[in-house]
């Protein structure tokens, strides 16, 4: 039990090392092993680790995005693929990040207003016909859900 809360107290000191940090995650990022989920837990492990240090992470953050975009350009892929995917522990991290930042906001400001347009979408979406197999509506948001001829219903 000891030996365990000791070697948590010195990992905890190695990931407050910028240096280590990025090359802890560079090392795991190159193993063949380390799987999306892992990489999706080792984001989250890492910014539960330093969520009471956001200006630390932010900097670690900055880091490890600007390594990302120039590995990007190296690879001349298209720039608008670079944060789509979610591919390294990077992207995962700054989403993590971003929910971090914005929980206050979205619970003290903007989720009733959020929650009262969802509503208001959904009650329209409804007032018209939905496939019941395959989901698709007459009055939908999405242009692959939408039943474009016209249907004579009745209301259940």
């Amino acid at each position: 039990q000891q030996s365990v809360e000791k070697a948590l107290k010195l990992f905890a000191q190695l990931i407050n090392n910028k240096v280590f940090l990025r090359t802890f995650i560079r090392t795991l990022e190159l193993q063949r092993s380390f799987s999306m989920r892992d990489r999706g837990n080792v984001a989250s492990l890492i910014m539960t680790g330093l969520q009471g240090k956001l200006e630390y992470a932010t900097d670690v953050l900055k880091q490890l995005l600007s390594d990302l975009i120039e590995k990007n350009l190296e690879n001349k892929n298209h720039p608008k693929l670079l944060l789509r995917r979610t591919e390294s522990v990077a992207e995962k991290m700054l989403t993590n990040w971003f929910a971090f930042l914005l929980h206050k906001f979205l619970k003290e400001c903007a989720g009733e207003p959020l929650f009262m347009l969802y509503c208001a979408i959904k009650q329209q979406m409804e007032k018209g016909p939905i496939d019941a197999i395959t989901g698709e509506a007459r009055y939908s948001l999405s242009e692959d859900k939408l039943i474009r001829q016209q249907i004579e219903y009745k209301t259940l």
